[in-house]
C-alpha cells in the first residue's frame, strides 16, 4: 500500500519533515512501503512539481530527497539566471515494490528567440533501504551500443518514441552511440532506456525509449556472461 499526497510549499522545512517519524512510512511484516508527497513551486513562469519520497528509513529519505532536489535546483537556477524565461517540471512514479521505487522526472524549458523549447526526461530508480540510485547493470548487462542497435533491428528490443508511443525502428540516419545510464522501471519485469530528443531521432519524435522485456533481459545477461 502506498499513498500519493499533493501539497504546496517550498524547500523550507523539508529536511525537518524528512527527519520526523510519521505515519507516511508504514511497516507491515518487515516490508517497507513509501509514500510520495508532491511539492510545488510556482513563481512567475517557474512551475515545478517534484516528489518527496518517505520510507521507514530516514537516512534513505534524505538521500533520495537530496538527489531529486539537485534536479529541482538546476531548473530553478536556469530560470533565475535568465537562461530560460519559462521552466516547468513534473514527475511520475512508474513502479514500486518493497525494495525499489522508480520515478520519471520531466523538465521543460523555453528560451527567448528559440524556435522551440527543450525538454528532457530523467529516470530515477532508488533502493528504498539505502536511498542510493540503482545502476542499470543491476538489472541488465549491455556490453556496447552496437548490441542495442542489433537488438532493435532483430526485434529482440522494442524502440518507441514519446510522440507515437508505438513500436517503431531507428531512423536510417541514426545510430546508437552509447549505452545510456538513464533508465526507469515500468513494471512487470521490464526495463526502459531513455534517450533525449535529437539523440535517436528528430525533435518531433521527442524522448525515445529502448524497451527490454524480461526475455530480452535474460538474453542480454546470458550473452554478456552474467
Amino acid at each position: 500500500m502506498r499513498c500519493l499526497i499533493k501539497r504546496g510549499g517550498l524547500i523550507m522545512g523539508m529536511l525537518k519533515k524528512l527527519c520526523i517519524t510519521t505515519a507516511l512510512g508504514i511497516m507491515v511484516s518487515g516490508v517497507s512501503y513509501a509514500s510520495v508527497v508532491s511539492e510545488t513551486i510556482v513563481e512567475g513562469k517557474l512551475r515545478l512539481t517534484y516528489p518527496v519520497v518517505y520510507t521507514d528509513n530516514k537516512v534513505a529519505q534524505i538521500t533520495i530527497f537530496n538527489d531529486i532536489w539537485s534536479y529541482v535546483l538546476k531548473a530553478k537556477e536556469d530560470y533565475y539566471n535568465g537562461i530560460a524565461y519559462e521552466v516547468f517540471q513534473g514527475y511520475e512514479v512508474t513502479y514500486e515494490d518493497d525494495q525499489v521505487i522508480s520515478i520519471l522526472l520531466n523538465t521543460g524549458k523555453n528560451y527567448k528567440g528559440a524556435a522551440h523549447g527543450t525538454y528532457s526526461t530523467r529516470g530515477l530508480v532508488y533502493d528504498k533501504n539505502t536511498g542510493q540510485r540503482i545502476p542499470l547493470y543491476n538489472y541488465v548487462r549491455v556490453a556496447n551500443a552496437q548490441q542495442l542497435e542489433d537488438g532493435i533491428n532483430e526485434d529482440i528490443l522494442n524502440f518507441y518514441t514519446s510522440a507515437s508511443k508505438r513500436k517503431t525502428y531507428l531512423p536510417k540516419y541514426k545510430h546508437i552511440m552509447d549505452v545510456t545510464d538513464n533508465y526507469y522501471l515500468p513494471g512487470n519485469g521490464y526495463v526502459k532506456l531513455i534517450y533525449q530528443p535529437y539523440v535517436l531521432g528528430p525533435f518531433n519524435d521527442g524522448v525515445t525509449f529502448i524497451e527490454f522485456s524480461p526475455e530480452a533481459i535474460e538474453y542480454f545477461n546470458r550473452m554478456n556472461n552474467w
